[in-house]
């Protein structure tokens, strides 16, 4: 489309001729998402220093970057909303529900329950991973939430420091500076 339409050659995330800017110290680097790259990116010349990047899209994500903006690994968990799909679609009796921050944890009815569940639980989920990170990685890391839900669990878990809802495009600025300037 780009070639045809906009007669320009596309910059591509994980292409051998495009430069991220960044290592990728994992043993499959061809297996990261790009969006994950760039996340890396973005939040490393964004903030600096060692930092975990949580994302709130289809999957919910946490990479790890050093000191040095090196791309060291992650974990991935179902996203949200999926998650919340998953559970409806297997059990017939159950609803369909909107994430939200409910007011109670004991939901009083199905629904009820279902949000404190998928958000507490998330919430418990967040707070566990990044505390095993940094305990793994041996440092303390700064934390950056982005993605859709982001702002929803920001509120609520003193974990993720900030919220950046342009991370992604931030790193894909970076990525289109590093490569049309080179």
């Amino acid at each position: 489309m780009f070639r045809r339409y906009f007669e320009c050659n596309p910059l591509i995330v994980g292409a051998p001729d495009v430069d991220i800017g960044i290592r990728v110290l994992i043993d499959r680097p061809e297996e990261v998402g790009a969006d994950r790259l760039v996340n890396a990116l973005g939040a490393f010349e964004e903030y600096g220093g060692s930092k975990i990047v949580v994302d709130f899209g289809t999957a919910t994500t946490f990479d790890v970057i050093d000191a040095e903006g090196s791309y060291m690994g992650g974990a991935i968990a179902p996203g949200v909303n999926m998650s919340l799909e998953g559970l409806r679609r297997v059990a017939a009796q159950l609803p369909r529900v909107a994430i939200g921050r409910p007011e109670r944890v004991v939901g009083k009815t199905t629904a009820q329950a279902m949000r404190s569940g998928i958000f507490w639980g998330y919430v418990g989920l967040i707070e566990g991973i990044i505390e095993r990170i940094r305990r793994e990685i041996g440092e303390p890391l700064g934390v950056i939430a982005t993605g859709g839900l982001a702002p929803l669990f920001t509120e609520c878990c003193a974990v993720l420091e900030r919220a950046d809802p342009h991370l992604t495009l931030k790193g894909l600025y970076a990525v289109y500076r590093r490569n049309v300037n080179a």
